[in-house]
């Protein structure tokens, strides 16, 4: 079984919020100096209709720190305007992991979260919680890595090793989990869990023996992997095909602000169509207005190179949760795949119970349809454009 999630301290949350207002002043502060005058910094984008009061949202991404460019289907939209010309204000910022996002959500503090598919399951079949799936970004691509030239060779060989992984309330460990139960290993008994963060503290994890293996999500394998360590990726060949890192709200949200849920899946629906149709415009858009998740200590050959293999990781995981969708949408989520990951869950015995797949999901598939009903072309064509400077 999944054990109970940690509380949230005030503090953190306090930290949390700030990180957002810091995220938000920040592209506030660029739109000012394209106001003023200085285009040669500005995104060519369409208008910003005017409004006479917005409204503030606030979108907590769980199981990481540090907000890169793998993010952008939630940093593309604040950029390019595209919640702000529908009357939304919004902050995007980190939390710890996804069992506190979705404990913050269930006590009405954020207004959705960015979570792992497991955590929605669990929320609605351990805990009770009324927690809907809006958009799936990814599918599964976690994996165990281990020092290519060490000792473990296969997930048998983790038994008594002590394993890495972003935070101890990531949604990653029922993955985990499973994976050790399927090849006679314990959870509980046999393995140790440390949090290790993310970048270079879990790579030194690993390096020096601390840990023995890492458990990370895709994007961070390839990011381990082009700072030089030398790996080999232990995973279920079943994750593929299941939902992973999901927009997340609550039913009681979708009840009273439908409108507002429409909107900000639309604007992760028009991201997900601009980085599809060109990246490396995303790397220049992050790079410019968040200068500080640039690959440092790098040339910027290199950092491109690295950020653009991160893209193509992230893109490809996101062309996956897309064909899982129904009725070919960009932006949505399919109770018949979480019905499926759930039956998983359930079958190595992470969660005792199942839910109606269709509980995990609003209930009122028009949100879906309105919110994909935009312009992707002219999406695309803004992406190929890309009037950014380099």
């Amino acid at each position: 079984m999944i054990s109970a999630w940690p509380q949230i301290k005030p503090e953190q949350q306090t930290k949390n919020q700030q990180q957002g207002k810091l995220m938000r002043n920040t592209i506030s502060l660029m739109r000012q100096t394209c106001i003023a005058g200085f285009t040669g910094l500005c995104l060519s984008t369409a208008p910003v209709a005017a409004t006479a009061q917005t409204q503030e949202v606030e979108i907590g991404i769980g199981g990481s720190n540090f907000l890169n460019l793998t993010y952008y289907y939630l940093l593309l939209p604040k950029v390019l305007g595209y919640w702000e010309e529908e009357g939304y204000d919004v902050d995007v910022f980190p939390i710890s992991g996804s069992s506190e996002a979705v404990q913050q959500l269930s006590v009405n503090n954020l207004d959705f979260a960015q979570v792992n598919a497991s955590v929605i399951v669990q929320s609605n079949t351990q805990h009770q919680l009324p927690i809907r799936s809006l958009v799936t970004t990814g599918a599964i691509d976690w994996g165990v890595a281990v020092q290519k030239d060490g000792d473990i060779k296969s997930v048998e060989d983790l038994k008594g090793k002590s394993i890495g992984i972003v935070s101890l309330s990531s949604g990653g460990i029922p993955l985990l989990n499973s994976l050790l139960q399927r090849n006679g290993i314990d959870p509980k008994s046999d393995v140790t869990l440390i949090a290790t963060g993310v970048g270079a503290p879990a790579m030194i994890a690993l390096q020096s023996d601390r840990v023995q293996a890492l458990m990370y999500w895709g994007s961070a394998l390839v990011g381990f992997q082009h700072a030089g360590l030398e790996i080999d990726v232990l995973r279920d060949p079943e994750w593929k095909d299941f939902p992973d890192f999901s927009l997340a709200t609550s039913q009681k949200t979708i009840d009273e602000k439908p409108e507002m849920v429409e909107a900000i899946v639309r604007g992760v629906a028009k991201a997900m169509v601009f980085a599809a149709a060109n990246p490396d415009c995303v790397r220049r858009i992050q790079w410019t207005n968040f200068p500080d998740t640039k690959p440092a200590n790098l040339s910027d050959e290199e950092a491109t190179r690295l950020d653009l293999a991160l893209l193509d990781t992230q893109l490809s995981a996101q062309k996956r949760a897309v064909e899982l969708n129904p009725d070919g949408y960009i932006a949505a989520s399919s109770a018949d795949a979480l019905g499926k990951y759930q039956t998983f869950l359930k079958d190595t015995g992470l969660i005792a119970t199942e839910v109606d797949p269709t509980s995990l999901v609003p209930g009122n598939p028009e949100i879906w349809a309105k919110a994909n009903d935009f312009d992707h072309a002219a999406i695309e064509e803004q992406a190929k454009a890309c009037n950014f400077p380099a």
